[in-house]
């Protein structure tokens, strides 16, 4: 019988001290306000992580019972939205022991998701370097880059300086847990990072309604249900402006990371399924476009 899990990160990796504090400082926020996250497990040190011989930082997590949601019911859909709803509630600054300790005031930007939107060129030729003999694969993106950036109306609650919350990075059925019909943990924080509750909300759009693996065609009676148990959870509800620019959230979440490449091509992993399984992603979002917005905004006018 498992007891705990394990966290860590690849190599070569972003996690600093700052990174690893703030992971912490989120699970023992997101634990004090009811969100059903694992808690790290502390070294005899009084430390929530410890380092390997390579640097790479691991977390012991205490165990949570239950199953990946997977299939997606709406039930558990919208009480896996409600628990995004009460993640980003958790207050902008997070000041622990441990921040306090080092010096840190837990309020780190995460500017990682938005380089696709400000910095497109030099995010390009970043992943064409890691790509190497793949670029046609990368090529296959370009089409997809272009119409996020056509898309400006769109983009725009993307670009906004204001309104960031925690968001997890990762919401999908993999990373949720469920036990006799409630959701009774989510799990795999590694990722959080102050961003846009939409961003947030649209990657669990696309990865919880989806129609299966490899399959993104979205189910209007799920993503209903998701948005159903957001808005009635949030602090204040999404507005037509961020249900606007959900399909380009989306669109967003699926476009290569280069620091995510470049840790995988160091340590040996192959990069043709982290260039092609998005793909499918994008060109069944691209033809769902009109729709998914039409419904996001009807809900928004729904009494």
């Amino acid at each position: 019988m498992p007891t705990a899990f394990l966290s860590g990160s690849l190599p070569n990796s972003s996690w600093g001290p700052v990174r690893k504090i703030r992971g912490t400082s989120v699970h023992h926020a997101a634990r004090a306000r009811g969100v059903p996250v694992p808690a790290p497990v502390r070294t005899a040190g009084g430390q929530a992580w410890a380092d390997d011989e390579h640097g790479v930082p691991w977390t012991l997590l205490e165990f949570l019972p239950g199953r990946p949601v997977e299939p997606v019911t709406s039930h558990l859909a919208e009480q896996a939205a409600a628990r995004l709803a009460a993640l980003h509630r958790l207050p902008d600054h997070l000041d622990t022991d441990a921040a306090a300790a080092a010096g840190v005031r837990v309020v780190a930007p995460d500017t990682a998701w938005d380089r696709w939107l400000t910095a497109p060129d030099q995010t390009w030729h970043e992943v064409a370097a890691v790509a190497g003999r793949h670029r046609g694969l990368l090529n296959a993106y370009r089409i997809h880059l272009d119409r996020l950036h056509h898309r400006t109306t769109d983009t725009a609650v993307l670009r906004a300086p204001t309104g960031q919350v925690w968001g997890h990075g990762d919401f999908h059925g993999h990373n949720l847990l469920h036990r006799n019909g409630r959701i009774s943990g989510v799990l795999d924080l590694d990722g959080v990072g102050r961003r846009p509750r939409i961003t947030d909300v649209a990657y669990a759009l696309l990865m919880l309604a989806r129609a299966g693996s490899g399959d993104y065609r979205l189910n209007p009676r799920l993503l209903r249900s998701i948005w159903t148990g957001y808005q009635s959870n949030a602090a204040a509800p999404l507005t037509p402006a961020e249900a606007s620019g959900a399909w380009a959230a989306m669109l967003l979440s699926q476009l290569p990371d280069p620091a995510h490449l470049d840790a995988l091509a160091r340590t040996g992993r192959g990069l043709v399924p982290a260039l092609a399984r998005p793909l499918a992603a994008l060109r069944d979002l691209a033809a769902q476009r009109t729709r998914l917005t039409g419904l996001l905004l009807a809900e928004e006018t729904t009494p």
